[in-house]
């Protein structure tokens, strides 16, 4: 057989529609060459009648899809190969080891999908052509392969026990899904009769492949019954908001009956004498630690799109591994490290299997802490996971720039939520230079902390700009020549007169975080203007309080602090007191400075009015658990408020805090369809602006600007952020 020639695919003829599949020969030797050939297939139309997906998913012929991490360069570079068709074609060591892994793993030739071969990544429009396609490629899968690298001493003891721990033999699970979906067709009337004869074929299929010893085979080709009926309930379907939720149906168990399983007798018989904590730990270890395969952003729709178990790692299925790990959680009290993260998965899984799909937004939300190699991938990997309709702003396209991608998925959020906050927040450093200043650098979305508006865009507590939505242009969700442009409508209040200094952080202070910004603040507000004795005074007894909270805060021992030191209680209490006694001017001066410290909160989900704050000053001075939560709260808001922000005082001595890059000159505005002021800048030309970032102005967190501008008090105008 020659070999001197390298692979050289031919091109689909309809890559919006076609697949290739990797046909993966057997060998007994392990060390031999891969060897194997790429086939053309058809994917089920997504949003065709239901009898043309039906026909062409049995016409699929069944494949495993591998989800892998490439890894990162040298790990990423073609250093092994495997040969198609005759042909030499280059693969990375991981990949290598994967497919070395499954050819051993099966008694016969069985197809894969695998991207980094049944996709030409040296051509951009395929791969643009392709990524709608992901989320079918791993629906249809037999089953999910997650690849995350070879067999060790702890993979093998994982799977070991917690195989016998949520063990069922393999009759009985064929006799339990094919009951379930037997059940299913004959509830379905006209259309289960029709479906009868390919369950029973089907069926018979399995007992031939279970026989030849092909186990996993066997029981793959049932679950392809499993996808067939999911056809029939619209699962990939684009229509979302009109198909009934699988949840009713019964074909796959939820999330809450995986969070209160446990094991019967005979499977706690099998795991006698295994200390489950320590085997939760190790699994713990296997999947999160040794490996970066949770950390990559293609990895989560991979799974996510799966069928409920049907996604396999370390021989487990993932609703196995799930189970056990709730159990242990549950029953041995152990908090197990990466649990959330593992949750989020399957909260995930389950919503897109049932039919209620997460927004993008959400979702790029959720994938905060993944990483991918190529930028471009932060927005196109999430694409097949959310119920926002594909459009032309969200179209994948390799070919355009990441500033381009990035400012057309802001875009689509803007106008699907006919809403502005996902401009806001996100001013980290290391923002791509080329990125327009309103658009998020979608690389490091919602790691910024104590941003007023959420980036899931949940739970908003501030009306900045009312009920009043952002206004869409004549035809939105279409490209535009200038993507760098966006068109708002303002209301402006003012400009930043004074700026408060940068704190300077010092590792041995023992008022670290909030105190040193407060000191900042109070200095740059005493500064600012003439005060009166009692105003001077209520400044003042704000800093106090602060400075009596950050003990308090930086306390190991923070219940013995209050309750079982009297000289540090009856101090605070005496400056508590103190509130009480200011006059009126003076108290709406401690009490606009303090809330502005505390960007009107006491959590990142509840405001903080002046009344509420008064009381909480009172409480937080008694010294039982509801007081000491209630510092504790108070305490972590102070600290968000602060947190990369300066005081800020307008022309008209509004009293405020800004973005970290906040100067003075820079414009405060209300624009329609935002929750929360922000600050512009004034860029070259007329009427253009940069985003410089959101900001908190007491006066106006409550639709007063437009109030203003409804009473002929204020005006608004377009402008351009550029």
């Amino acid at each position: 057989m020659s070999t001197a020639y390298t692979y050289g695919y031919e091109p689909l003829q309809d890559p919006c529609q076609q697949i290739r599949l990797l046909t993966l020969n057997s060998s007994l030797d392990n060390g031999s060459v891969l060897t194997g050939s790429l086939s053309v297939h058809t994917i089920p139309p997504r949003n065709a009648s239901r009898t043309t997906r039906l026909s062409k998913h049995i016409r699929l012929p069944g494949y495993f899809a591998v989800s892998y991490v490439w890894g990162t360069a040298p790990d990423r570079n073609p250093t092994h190969e495997i040969i198609l068709n005759n042909r030499r074609f280059s693969i990375a060591a991981n990949l290598h080891a994967a497919l070395q892994f499954y050819r051993a793993s099966y008694v016969t030739t069985y197809r894969f999908w695998v991207d980094a071969i049944c996709i030409n990544q040296a051509n951009d429009q395929e791969k643009s052509a392709q990524i709608p396609l992901m989320r079918d490629i791993y629906h249809f899968a037999i089953s999910v392969l997650a690849w995350l690298g070879g067999e060790t001493a702890g993979t093998l003891r994982v799977a070991e026990c917690f195989g016998n721990l949520t063990q069922i033999s393999l009759d009985r699970k064929l006799e339990q899904a094919t009951t379930k979906l037997g059940k299913l067709a004959t509830e379905n009337g006209n259309q289960g009769r029709k479906k009868q004869p390919l369950g029973k074929r089907i069926r018979t299929e399995s007992e031939k492949l279970l026989t030849k010893g092909a186990i996993k085979g066997g029981l793959a080709t049932l679950r392809g019954l499993q996808i067939g009926f999911d056809l029939w309930v619209n699962a990939l379907s684009d229509d979302v908001e009109n198909h009934k939720p699988q949840q009713e149906l019964g074909v796959w168990v939820n999330l809450e009956e995986i969070k209160s399983w446990s094991p019967d007798k005979r499977q706690l018989k099998l795991v006698e004498g295994e200390d489950l904590v320590e085997m939760a730990k190790l699994l713990d270890h296997e999947l999160f630690a040794r490996t970066k395969y949770f950390s990559r952003m293609w990895t989560l729709q991979e799974i996510c799109v799966a069928p409920r178990g049907n996604a396999d790692f370390f021989g487990l299925d993932i609703s196995d591994i799930a189970c056990s790990l709730y159990y242990i959680q549950r029953t041995y009290g152990y908090s197990i490290p990466h649990m959330e993260q593992f949750n989020i998965l399957l909260e995930i899984n389950e919503r897109f299997n049932i039919g209620r799909r997460e927004s993008l937004r959400v979702l790029l939300a959720l994938s905060a802490n993944r990483e991918s190699a190529n930028p471009k991938d932060r927005i196109y990997a999430l694409l097949g996971l959310m119920r926002d309709k594909l459009n032309p702003l969200l179209q994948p396209d390799y070919t355009k720039s990441v500033a381009e991608i990035y400012a057309n998925a802001t875009r689509h959020l803007i106008y699907s939520e006919k809403c502005l906050d996902v401009i806001c927040g996100h001013r980290v450093k290391g923002k791509f230079s080329e990125l327009a200043s309103w658009v998020p650098d979608f690389r490091y979305f919602a790691f910024e902390t104590g941003a007023l508006i959420q980036a899931s865009g949940e739970n908003i507590i501030y009306h900045a700009s009312g009920d009043e939505p952002y206004a869409l242009p004549e035809d939105p969700f279409q490209l535009v020549p200038e993507y760098s442009s966006l068109k708002v409508t303002g209301i402006p209040l003012g400009t930043v007169f004074t700026v408060s200094d940068v704190s300077a952080t010092n590792e041995d202070s023992e008022t670290e975080g909030f105190m040193l910004s407060e000191a900042q603040w109070s200095k740059m507000l005493i500064q600012a203007r003439e005060w009166r004795p009692e105003e001077l005074a209520a400044i003042k007894l704000v800093s106090d309080l602060a400075g009596k909270y950050a003990d308090f805060y930086q306390d190991s021992h923070q219940e013995e602090l209050w309750a079982n030191k009297a000289v540090a209680l009856q101090t605070l209490r005496t400056s508590t007191a103190g509130v009480h006694e200011l006059g009126e001017n003076a108290l709406d001066i401690f009490l606009k400075y303090f809330l502005t410290l505390l960007c009107g909160r006491i959590t990142t989900t509840s405001r903080c009015k002046a009344d509420e704050l008064l009381q909480h000053l009172l409480r937080m001075c008694v010294p039982d658990q509801d007081g000491i939560e209630l510092l504790k709260k108070l305490c972590s808001s102070l600290d968000s408020g602060t947190q990369g922000r300066h005081l800020i005082i307008s022309e008209a001595m509004e009293i405020g805090s800004g973005p970290e890059d906040v100067r003075e000159g820079d414009q405060i505005y209300v624009l329609t369809g935002c929750s929360v002021p922000v600050i512009l800048r004034k860029a070259e030309r007329d009427n253009e602006f940069q985003l410089v970032g959101e900001c908190y102005l007491q006066s106006v967190m409550d639709g007063e600007a437009l109030r203003m501008r409804d009473e002929g008090k204020a005006t608004a105008h377009d402008l351009m952020l550029i």
